[in-house]
């Protein structure tokens, strides 16, 4: 008789005789992670959206404010045509744009200049574009006007008399022809505040000379 015998041998199965499986508690815990992330997410993203349209808001209302009445002023006073500037020798004086002194000429009539050739080029007149109308700067209480010339050029002119600067006024302000060759620095009068009316161009005897 003859006997088999059967080999056997051991194979390790899990007790269970399936896969282990993930706790329930372990899942809750990541899903409840993920939620809590994504909302911080969105509630970040929403406060970063917000921000630079506040700040853009403000800061164009600032730059707004400042560009206010300010500048404009400030324009006006520099390039008005004809202004006032004091001097410790004539007071109140009218000066031009650049802040040189104006002259009138005592050998001008009906609104045309006498002072050409070599008189013009020490006395260049004050002109402004054909169309255009003088400015008065703060102080100027006379009148503006301009006169048409034989050269084509428009002459300002004070209270109808015709203005021109001096070559030999080299700062601003200062004032080195009134009484030479027939020409007189214009002053402004202060007697405005005192008698109410509008003061006026004022002018001192010349010493004479002439072109």
């Amino acid at each position: 008789m003859t006997t088999t015998t059967e080999a056997t041998h051991d194979i390790d199965v899990p007790a269970s005789g399936h896969r282990a499986r993930r706790s329930p508690r372990s899942a809750r815990t990541r899903v409840a992670t993920t939620v809590a992330v994504v909302a911080g997410v969105a509630i970040l993203a929403a406060a970063c959206s917000s921000t630079p349209s506040n700040s853009a808001s403000s800061s164009t209302s600032g730059a707004g404010s400042n560009n206010g009445g300010g500048t404009t002023t400030s324009a006006g006073a520099s390039n008005a045509t004809v202004k006032t500037a004091q001097n410790s020798q004539f007071g109140t004086v009218l000066v031009n744009s650049s802040g040189m002194a104006l002259y009138t000429f005592g050998g001008d009539h009906g609104g045309q200049s006498a002072c050409t050739g070599a008189c013009a080029q020490a006395w260049p007149a004050v002109t402004v574009p054909a169309g255009t109308t003088p400015t008065a700067g703060p102080g100027v209480t006379g009148t503006l006007g301009t006169s048409h010339q034989s050269n084509g050029t428009e002459q300002v002119t004070y209270n109808g008399a015709l203005l021109y600067t001096f070559v030999s006024d080299s700062t601003p302000g200062q004032v080195t022809g009134n009484g030479v060759a027939n020409f007189t620095v214009v002053k402004v009068s202060s007697s405005a505040g005192s008698g109410g009316g509008a003061g006026a161009a004022t002018t001192t005897t010349p010493r004479g000379g002439g072109y």
